[in-house]
């Protein structure tokens, strides 16, 4: 019974040692921004005339957006060649780097047609804080407004 008390008291003891200890938080800003490269990339700024040579929504050019609610945001606001707006979307993935030195997402979207649904794949990167983009991704005829 003496064992079934002392447990407790053991557990209460080092917790409370636990919260004792100093944490550091303090992180400079290369620290952070290395760690951030790790999961983000390095920020690059390309030649917006090299990128803007290749259809917005590709590999090359993908969609800029801001964090995963503006992908969300862009992709409900697309519309089909036929006029339509798109019937789903989802996400595959993510991908390799963008030209704007951040991991991609990929998408498949949608498009109800006569001849059956079409699928397209949308590449994005949502790294770009604020930015909005108001050009249809290639393959679509437009986007309806905010």
């Amino acid at each position: 019974m003496k064992r079934l008390l002392i447990a407790p008291f053991i557990l209460i003891a080092s917790l409370s040692a636990c919260t004792n200890q100093a944490i550091h938080t303090d992180t400079g800003g290369e620290e952070l921004d290395n760690a951030l490269g790790g999961v983000v990339g390095k920020q690059i700024n390309p030649n917006m005339r090299e990128v803007e040579k290749h259809p917005l929504g590709s590999a090359k050019n993908p969609v800029r957006v801001s964090m995963p609610v503006g992908e969300r945001d862009y992709l409900a606001r697309l519309i089909c060649k036929n006029g339509e707006q798109v019937s789903a979307f989802a996400r595959n993935g993510s991908g390799d780097l963008s030209p704007y030195g951040s991991i991609m997402d990929i998408y498949t979207v949608i498009c109800d047609t006569d001849q059956g649904a079409v699928e397209h794949t949308v590449f994005m990167d949502m790294y770009h804080a604020d930015y909005v983009e108001n050009r249809p991704a290639y393959e679509f005829k437009a986007l309806t407004q905010k």
